[in-house]
């Protein structure tokens, strides 16, 4: 009689600690599966993956002897249809693809933040923005979303606009797009919450841009105070994590100042033309 009750007893807490084990996984995989829903929460800078472009940027990305550079988006959109634009920080190694999740229902969706452009799952990812902008970065603000790598690649390098010397020196983001070149002037650098920066505010009226900027102004960080936002301004937000705090994220924010109509065989630098 006392063996069956040993064996009962033993039973009972072996059930209690595979449920509380299933409990313990459960909550995890809700947390994991909120992540889908937020800007950056892993932290890949424990990370030292490497980038593996969809195909070689000296293939898709070229500059004659003028200064003109043109992206070979024929090429890019066969591999991945996804690939909408390349991003270009210049002062950094930020040279890459952009791309955004098509066919999907979900305006918040994730998909690059754990796959590349050659669609292989896992860091680092890809440069993207969320279906909640359009892919011609017509929207009062544009957010590009990147890794913030251990080796330096992906959206690394935005760390570097931290330093106010760094900050000072190095002033513009360039979007290529199929047919037009982006002009942006960088005018800050923050640190900022880890809010769904487009789900947080409602860029669609001009009371949400306000918001935004105010919110921007009252952070940490660098800042070109000559530079005024008008009405009707086009801003490009860049945003990546920090590899020792989870709940910030440091953004670079910048103005569109120009742009350029692409050409395949460009004669002329390129030069800011005015918005």
């Amino acid at each position: 009689m006392m063996k069956f009750e040993k064996k009962r007893i033993l039973t009972a807490l072996l059930l209690l600690a595979f449920g509380a084990a299933v409990s313990f996984a459960g909550f995890h995989a809700g947390k994991a599966g909120n992540t889908e829903y937020t800007e950056q929460t892993t932290d890949a800078a424990v990370t030292d993956a490497v980038q593996s472009p969809t195909a070689g940027t000296e293939t898709v990305k070229q500059t004659d002897e003028s200064g003109r550079t043109t992206v070979d988006f024929a090429l890019l959109t066969a591999q991945n249809p996804d690939i909408y634009a390349w991003i270009t920080v210049p002062g950094t190694a930020i040279d890459y693809p952009v791309l955004q999740k098509s066919g999907t229902e979900d305006l918040y969706d994730n998909y690059y933040l754990d796959h590349t452009a050659d669609l292989a799952e896992g860091l680092p990812g890809a440069i993207y923005s969320q279906p909640v902008n359009r892919p011609d970065f017509s929207d009062p603000v544009t957010v590009l979303y990147g890794h913030n790598m251990k080796n330096g690649t992906m959206f690394s390098g935005l760390h570097s606009f931290t330093d106010p010397d760094f900050f000072r020196e190095n002033t513009q983001v360039i979007i290529y797009t199929p047919d037009r070149t982006l002009i942006y002037e960088i005018f800050a650098a923050t640190d900022f919450s880890d809010a769904l920066l487009p789900y947080e505010y409602d860029f669609t009226r001009d009371t949400g841009l306000r918001k935004y900027l105010g919110d921007v102004e009252q952070c940490e960080g660098n800042f070109r105070e000559e530079i005024r936002i008008p009405e009707g301004a086009k801003i490009l937000t860049l945003s990546t994590c920090y590899s020792d705090r989870e709940d910030r994220r440091l953004l670079v924010h910048a103005l569109l100042t120009g742009t350029q109509a692409a050409a395949s065989k460009p004669s002329t630098p390129l030069q800011a033309t005015g918005d």
